[in-house]
């Protein structure tokens, strides 16, 4: 039943208000659907097992026979309410959804003072709400359009009406378009596919014919986050979209605000894997500009993806104090759930980092994690640890566990994979080779050095040369 799936997904505020919805004879007057609801809201358990046909029609029709058709009927019905209720709740949190329906309701109701009253003030609430996204613009533009209709019911049109129509019109769809676009590439990246990007051309010729669009940084942020993401060599677009960044942090909202961060986050990381090593400074300050500005967390929560890529990039910069800092101010912000096995695979990172092996592997030892990246990360860190303290049987025991997980586990991409195994091969002919053999260690450093992927290449490439 479909109307089960829609309950179990009520939070406990949606059955107090679902409730006061369906007892509201505005929209329901059925009291058999009162009877189901209260029905449902009665069981622990909102299980099909234990909400058979057979139980509904007792509580539903208690007097008459069984009759399948009816409870299915009896069902629909409640789902359809529900649906009800779901698109009220969401219209109800829009405050500005709902003014400008009243507005349209006094247009047509031919109420003119109350129009003229409500556009002005929401016209002057939108020039001091500080956000300028795209959304802003075309809030102006439906506020434009309503004025326009009221003033084609009234036989008043005017240039003065027309104009702004337009222009709001075009801000919030170049805003909207390059926004579009950037999150089309992206997701293009991962999918391994071409999507056809319609009028983005054209747009893209606009905004360069026409720089002033540039001033609105809900244009600019996207203009300039479109070119980095598709001319990565590009680094000037970079520093264009990074100084529109501090214009962003007061005109977007934070979760628009977290993609944009994302966007040069990516720019950066796409450089770093070039061996750009000056782009892990600027990456670092992005990282910290945008836990200053709150944009890392959602609903207060870090991902630990989030976490544990702002730590790397200060172990890499060798920010000690600044990264120890941060694990221990951000761990309760860690979902709870994987808070423990985040926050020690870090602090084993860090210890690791300091050469502090004696607190870095118990962290380690007695832990399976449940991403696959972080479990490759963690056996690495073991196998670079016991390398350097010479526990040579530690490490081949770890190296051949390693090499079955590999083989075990799907959810390894070929490219992980394959950075692994060179890992692994390189680690074991490390070990065999004497640091006094300077002759096979030379030859190990450049193998080691053309080879693409390689899992800890920097530390390999450290440990070859120390011969």
């Amino acid at each position: 039943m479909k109307a089960l799936e829609l309950l179990r997904s009520l939070s406990k505020k949606d059955w107090h208000w679902l409730g006061k919805f369906l007892n509201s004879p505005i929209y329901n007057q059925n009291e058999s659907l009162i009877r189901l609801f209260n029905y449902f809201r009665s069981k622990k358990e909102l299980s099909k097992k234990d909400n058979t046909s057979k139980n509904i029609s007792a509580v539903l029709f208690p007097e008459a026979a069984f009759d399948a058709a009816k409870v299915h009927h009896a069902g629909n019905y409640l789902s359809r309410n529900i649906e009800a209720y779901f698109a009220w709740d969401e219209w109800w949190q829009d405050e500005e959804v709902r003014q400008r329906y009243l507005l349209q309701a006094y247009r047509k109701r031919n109420l003119d003072s109350y129009f003229l009253d409500l556009i002005q003030r929401l016209r002057e609430d939108a020039g001091e709400q500080p956000l300028r996204h795209a959304e802003h613009y075309r809030s102006l533009y439906r506020l434009a359009l309503e004025e326009y209709q009221y003033s084609m019911q009234i036989g008043r049109s005017t240039a003065e009406q027309l104009q702004p129509l337009s222009d709001w019109h075009d801000l919030a769809f170049i805003a909207e378009k390059l926004k579009n676009a950037c999150g089309i590439v992206s997701r293009q990246r991962v999918l391994r596919t071409d999507l056809e990007m319609g009028l983005l051309t054209p747009v893209l010729d606009y905004v360069r014919a026409n720089p002033a669009l540039l001033e609105h940084p809900s244009i600019a942020v996207y203009f300039h986050g479109y070119l980095a993401l598709t001319e990565p060599d590009q680094e000037h677009h970079f520093f264009a979209l990074k100084n529109q960044l501090g214009k962003a942090v007061t005109q977007f909202p934070i979760d628009e605000l977290r993609d944009v961060y994302l966007l040069a986050i990516n720019f950066c990381i796409h450089r770093i894997n070039l061996r750009e090593e000056i782009y892990l400074s600027e990456v670092f300050d992005l990282y910290k500009n945008g836990l200053n500005s709150g944009v890392f967390l959602d609903y207060g929560q870090i991902s630990r993806f989030t976490y544990t890529n702002i730590a790397l990039a200060g172990l890499r910069l060798k920010a000690y104090a600044w990264v120890y800092d941060f694990l221990f101010q951000y761990r309760e912000k860690l979902p709870e759930t994987q808070r423990q096995g985040v926050f020690s695979f870090n602090l084993a990172r860090y210890f690791c980092e300091r050469g502090d092996f004696v607190q870095a592997m118990p962290l380690l030892q007695e832990m399976d994690f449940d991403d696959v990246l972080h479990n490759l990360t963690a056996k690495a860190m073991l196998a670079k640890m016991y390398y350097e303290t010479e526990e040579l049987t530690a490490l081949d025991s770890l190296l051949a566990s390693l090499t079955a997980y590999l083989r075990r586990k799907r959810q390894v991409s070929e490219q992980q994979r394959n950075a692994y195994k060179n890992f692994i091969r390189f680690t074991r002919r490390l070990s065999a080779a004497p640091k006094r053999d300077r002759k096979k260690r030379k030859v190990l450093f450049s193998e080691i050095q053309d080879t693409a992927l390689v899992a800890e290449k920097d530390w390999l490439l450290r440990m070859a040369g120390e011969g």
